[in-house]
């Protein structure tokens, strides 16, 4: 076996080493000897005969990723993150240049990254020195205050708190993201919080390029309109703020997304046109490689340094030192030697999204390009090549796709074609502008609005062809185990042939009757399996501090009730980016009612999110007044509203669904409009198990409820999120239930779940979930047993 494949397998095992030592714990010591003696094992078979030495030398790296994943965990002891939970002074410097988003006209929101250098807890009389980052979000007024700035040191009290995020299957794992930047606690509050003991008066190139940056922004914002302005930011420097939501849509729906980022599409457009100004001006083959490597880091500078500028950085460079030493064929050993050395320095980075489409997306160009292009070979060679790539990097990450976003772009080829070329001419131009208005503003200006101009048709093309019916497809998430056979199919199509296989034109030709037959059962097989009923599922959602449910039924009929919402002046969608992403990974590509319990934030304010991204058929809602989240959802696309009333029920798949208690408008007027107090509750009944969802149902309406009467339950969803004025003691007793399910969020500043609920619920040995502590708790049911899935174990 030749050194190309060495170093690929090598590769493969390290990365197999850290994904299995995060699924299983191991014996640390046992992996250190296991490999001593690989290591022992490698080098004695080197020595005799290197031909038998590869299985290991491909052993040693397995155990050497799962060290290293070990050792990527380990919290130090005087990591900052161990005093989560308690109220602090820690002092430390501002290690980032601070990001400022306004609020509004006077308000600014400011996130700052501090290194602590000295805790020192509530009550304690000296400080201690601790090591690690956190992030601090505060706000301040522009008229009466400043930020703090780069380097400066500061102390800040507050309460620590744990890194948060959203626990949901395919969700995108934001706190992994913030560890691998070595950030291990967060800080919130207002400005008052954060003093400033010294200014930093030194030189720093971050505050350096920030400034520049912000005035390239500026200068942008002064001659285009602030979409455009936006737009240009993006695919310069990254980043989607201030870009319209239509926008990102469009992109995304063309398989354009990648765009506005600064990734390995930029930095080979950047590779690309200074090889070709060489081979015009007659350069030379060294001083054009040369000069590409010095524009990529300069540009990479520009961008900001951050990781996946970094990663596709470093692809590029590694690509122009093959063609310096005249091996482009060494191009797969340089991808693995380069996703190899950052495994290495952060293990962690195997499960970042940024890294697994890039190498991957990298990986399809440097072992499916040339096999497609001649698959492709009846087209012309513009359109063949053109193709090639889109196809060549999307077969390569279908599963991580699938996995993350659950949808396929088919209109990116047409996009690809038409558009890409468009916004490859707004990066040139874009990065000349910001070069030349530097020295010479007026004529950077010029050059602005000419990219001003084609972002308008960009915009135009991305808008027109997002609307083709059909334009981006749903596809299910897969798993380990069907992303194995998708690439063993994948790399047997592409000429992999293992135990001499047939390849499957060969396959097609010698048995025909056998292959139609193959596919017609596989087409069976898939049909049954899709219209076999399946157990009842209901999911309670992690969205933080709110509720979402979803049910649904043995055929897929799906029900959401409540969709979440952020509290306070943040601009994250849950709906968008926390309950439609749900949905979509558990197949649910439509809602047959979405039922809102009551109309404040926290249980409605992600249903205008969820109905942009999922067709909703049927609303069902409380008669109380809208509020700005409901009239928000009815804005967002024509639905069928439906007036909730006590008895009403509805049947699905033999999934009974039906209104416990809801008040009507005459009740309306005698209680204050819009309180907790008008929460509708909700029952989901199947076979011998039932879910009471009681919304911010308070101990009023539990007492109304009960003279009702109320029938036992074997779920319970915690009223008013575990709060002490809900889930009584006569409630509970006439519900009876064996689970609880407590949707609440981390920290929050409402102390809820409250330990008297917490108390009255272990009194009768109720086995409780929590979103808080476990993510997404998940029950499944065929009528007689019922099982729980909760996501963190």
């Amino acid at each position: 076996m030749d050194l190309n494949n060495i170093i690929l397998f090598a590769c493969a095992a390290f990365a197999a080493g850290i994904w299995q030592a995060a699924l299983y714990s191991w014996h640390f010591p046992t992996l250190a000897i296991v490999a001593v003696l690989l290591l022992i094992t490698s080098l004695w078979r080197i020595i005799r005969n290197y031909q038998h030495s590869f299985w290991p030398v491909i052993s040693l790296f397995f155990v050497a990723g799962m060290l290293c994943y070990h050792q990527a965990v380990i919290v130090r002891a005087d990591d900052i993150g161990n005093y989560a939970g308690q109220t602090v002074n820690i002092e430390g410097t501002l290690v980032a240049v601070p990001e400022i988003t306004p609020i509004d006209e006077q308000k600014r929101r400011v996130r700052y990254l501090l290194k602590a250098e000295k805790v020192t807890p509530a009550g304690a009389k000296a400080a201690c020195y601790v090591t690690g980052n956190i992030r601090i979000n505060t706000q301040y007024k522009e008229e009466t205050s400043k930020p703090a700035a780069y380097g400066d040191k500061i102390i800040v009290t507050g309460k620590l708190l744990e890194l948060h995020g959203y626990n949901n299957p395919g969700q995108i794992d934001m706190v992994a993201a913030l560890k691998r930047q070595g950030i291990t606690a967060r800080m919130s509050g207002q400005e008052q919080m954060l003093q400033v003991l010294t200014t930093y008066k030194g030189y720093s190139w971050q505050v350096v390029l920030a400034n520049w940056r912000d005035r390239m922004i500026t200068g942008l914002q002064q001659v285009m309109p602030v979409n455009d302005a936006a737009i240009l930011t993006a695919v310069l420097f990254g980043g989607y703020q201030g870009i319209n939501k239509d926008v990102i849509s469009d992109f995304a729906a063309t398989g354009l997304i990648h765009i506005l980022s600064v990734s390995g599409a930029h930095i080979a457009l950047v590779v690309g046109l200074i090889t070709w100004l060489g081979r015009r001006l007659r350069w030379g083959s060294l001083f054009t490689v040369t000069l590409a490597a010095v524009v990529v880091i300069l540009y990479a500078c520009m961008s900001g340094l951050t990781p996946p500028v970094i990663r596709s950085a470093l692809m590029g460079l590694i690509s122009l030192l093959a063609v310096i030493l005249e091996r482009e064929s060494y191009a797969p050993a340089a991808l693995a030697v380069t996703a190899l050395a950052m495994l290495i320095y952060q293990p962690l980075l195997l499960f970042d999204i940024s890294f697994q489409l890039s190498f991957g997306a990298t990986a399809g160009l440097v072992f499916l390009y040339q096999q497609t292009v001649e698959y492709l070979s009846n087209y012309p060679a513009w359109l063949a090549g053109t193709l090639a790539v889109t196809l060549s990097a999307q077969l390569s990450v279908l599963p991580v796709i699938a996995w993350y976003f659950n949808s396929f772009s088919l209109i990116s080829f047409a996009a690809n074609i038409i558009v890409l070329p468009v916004i490859e001419l707004v990066i040139i131009l874009g990065l000349a502008g910001v070069i030349i208005y530097t020295m010479v503003p007026v004529a950077g200006n010029i050059i602005f609005v000419i990219s001003s101009l084609l972002i308008g048709l960009v915009m135009m093309l991305t808008e027109l062809l997002a609307a083709v019916p059909y334009s981006l497809v749903y596809i299910p998430a897969i798993g380990i185990i069907g992303s194995v056979v998708y690439y063993f199919v994948l790399a047997w199509v592409y000429g992999w042939r293992p135990f001499k296989l047939p390849g499957p034109g060969q396959l097609i030709r010698q048995w025909p009757r056998s292959c139609s037959m193959a596919a017609v059962l596989l087409i069976i097989t898939v049909a049954v399996y899709a219209l076999y009923p399946q157990p009842l599922t209901v999911h309670f959602i992690d969205v933080g501090q709110g509720d979402a449910t979803l049910i649904i039924t043995p055929h897929g009929q799906a029900v959401l009730v409540d969709t979440g919402g952020t509290m306070g002046e943040s601009d994250f969608d849950i709906g968008a980016r926390v309950v439609a992403p749900y949905l979509k990974h558990y197949g649910v590509r439509a809602i047959d009612y979405l039922i809102l319990t009551h109309g404040h934030q926290d249980h409605a304010g992600g249903a205008a999110g969820v109905a942009s991204a999922i067709r909703v058929a049927n609303v069902l809602l409380p008669q109380e007044k809208y509020s700005p989240p409901v009239q928000a959802l009815l804005h967002t696309r024509p639905v069928a509203v439906i007036p909730a009333y006590t008895g009403q029920r509805f049947l699905l798949d033999e999934v009974i669904v039906s209104i416990e208690q809801a008040v009507d408008e005459s009740e309306i007027i005698l209680r204050a409009a819009g309180g907790n107090e008008v929460s509708s509750v909700v029952r989901v009944s199947y076979g011998q198990h039932s879910f009471l969802l009681t919304g911010d149902l308070p101990a009023q309406g539990e007492a109304t409820l009960l003279t009702k009467g109320l029938a036992s339950c074997t779920v319970l969803k915690v009223g008013h999120h575990g709060s002490r004025t809900s889930t009584t003691e006569p409630f509970l007793q006439a519900a009876a239930p064996k689970f609880a399910v407590i949707s609440a969020g981390y920290g929050n500043q409402f102390g809820h779940p409250h330990p008297e609920t917490l108390n009255r619920l272990a009194a009768r040995e109720i086995v409780v979930y929590r979103t808080d502590k476990q993510g997404a708790i998940v029950f499944t049911s065929d009528g007689k047993q019922l099982k729980v899935e909760p996501y963190i174990k």
